[in-house]
């Protein structure tokens, strides 16, 4: 029997051995990245929607939020802060969402509210959304 030729086997299941392994830690830590960037995007677009909601409607929304972010005192305050968010929001968000913040910011009404949610809802689970006119107008029957 030729030992050269077992060697040679062992050897290369050995480095492909090491390579598995290699790429195997480097896929999941991969993974780890993207499910903490996704993690963070959720929680960031919902207290997002949250506080540009607040803006819409603070007869209801202001004392509810408050009890999360009391050192938000009006309306104003929580203008500002999505403006802040959306600033912020350069670093992780979509350009859609970005757009569609910057929308809401300028003229905040029901239907930026809506393209900024239908934004988001497609940037974390890349899927498109039915959420259109027929959801407006039951936001804008509130108005």
């Amino acid at each position: 029997m030729d030992y050269t030729i077992i060697i040679s086997i062992l050897t290369a299941v050995g480095v492909g051995g090491i390579f598995g392994v290699y790429f195997q830690s480097r896929f999941q830590h991969q993974k780890e990245v993207q499910e903490d960037i996704h993690n963070l995007k959720r929680q960031r677009y919902g207290a997002i929607l949250i506080q540009m909601l607040t803006i819409l409607d603070p007869e209801h929304g202001l004392s509810k939020t408050q009890k999360f972010r009391p050192d938000l005192k009006n309306v104003e305050d929580f203008k500002e802060e999505v403006k802040i968010e959306m600033l912020n929001s350069v670093l992780y968000a979509s350009d859609d969402v970005i757009k569609a913040m910057a929308e809401f910011v300028k003229n905040p009404d029901y239907s930026s509210y809506i393209k900024t949610a239908s934004a988001m809802r497609k940037d974390l689970w890349n899927r498109k959304t039915k959420i259109g006119e027929d959801i407006l107008k039951e936001f804008a029957a509130k108005e």
